[in-house]
């Protein structure tokens, strides 16, 4: 079991290894590196979540509105990267696209990618991303006011139970497009408090150790959820303008399996739903 720190101190190494993560990614995602683009978007996410809850917690800026539009905006370049990097891969991998129709497939994706990370480079060749770095080297290197640390658990806390409710409310919705886009708003909203108690687990580890377990779990879910509905959404349409039966059939196919994909995720989510309910964070 890991030591108990205080809650400044916990945030404080947070930061910095997230700070570390994201800016030792950025040569990997200059030469294209398996999984690169993923790692640093998730640090550049984490970094936004708790810049946005120390905010609140401090009741004044300190500069971190900036810091979270800031991660905001690269995060969102990297998506771009990330999503057709995955919907790649789901096709690489499904047995009815290989030879033929993968080729196709994934030429077609290229031409959306490569601009995409052509882009991606431009930021990373700027003087706003040259900027974020530099502000994130001056946080990462100030202490963390003890005062909003230590209400960071407070707000994990308080915000599972309407996270709760928003789950039940989207896994009920009945029209599987509309219900797809309701667990996607329920993970966004997990993301940054599943972020918020990773930062300040430390100083609360019988407190936050199941429930952020268990966040994980949940997060982890909708976001195989999410990354088959992206993948379905976008190859679904080429159907229409494929050069062959062969490719129209693999990729009938590969859709349909994202289906069952999105199906067998949604099945788990009663049983998640009820472990998540049984914990009571902070008690």
């Amino acid at each position: 079991m890991p030591m108990k720190v205080e809650a400044a101190v916990a945030v404080g190494a947070y930061v910095r290894r997230e700070r570390d993560r994201l800016v030792s990614r950025e040569p990997l995602v200059r030469r294209d590196r398996p999984g690169a683009v993923k790692a640093m978007r998730s640090a550049s996410r984490r970094l936004r979540s708790v810049w946005h809850t120390l905010g609140e917690c401090e009741g004044a800026d300190g500069g971190n509105s900036g810091l979270f539009a800031e991660c905001t905006w690269l995060g969102e370049h990297l998506g771009v990267v990330r999503h057709l990097d995955e919907t790649a891969h789901r096709v690489l991998r499904h047995p009815a696209m290989a030879g033929p129709p993968a080729r196709w497939a994934i030429a077609r994706l290229a031409r959306e990618r490569d601009p995409a990370r052509q882009v991606l480079l431009g930021v990373l060749d700027g003087v706003r991303y040259a900027s974020l770095v530099a502000a994130l080297d001056a946080k990462a290197d100030d202490p963390v006011p003890q005062s909003a640390a230590a209400g960071l658990g407070a707000r994990f806390c308080a915000a599972w139970p309407p996270l709760l409710g928003e789950l039940a409310a989207a896994a009920a919705t009945a029209d599987a497009e509309a219900r797809a886009d309701a667990l996607h708003e329920v993970r966004r909203a997990a993301k940054p408090l599943l972020d918020t108690g990773r930062s300040v687990a430390r100083a609360h580890p019988e407190l936050l150790r199941r429930p952020l377990r268990r966040l994980t779990a949940l997060h982890d879910l909708l976001g195989e959820h999410q990354d088959s509905t992206v993948c379905r959404r976008t190859l679904e349409p080429w159907s229409s303008t494929a050069p062959d039966r062969d490719v129209r059939e693999a990729l009938r196919g590969l859709t349909e399996d994202e289906w069952a994909t999105t199906a067998a995720a949604e099945a788990r989510l009663p049983a998640l739903h009820e472990e998540l309910t049984a914990l009571r964070p902070g008690r």
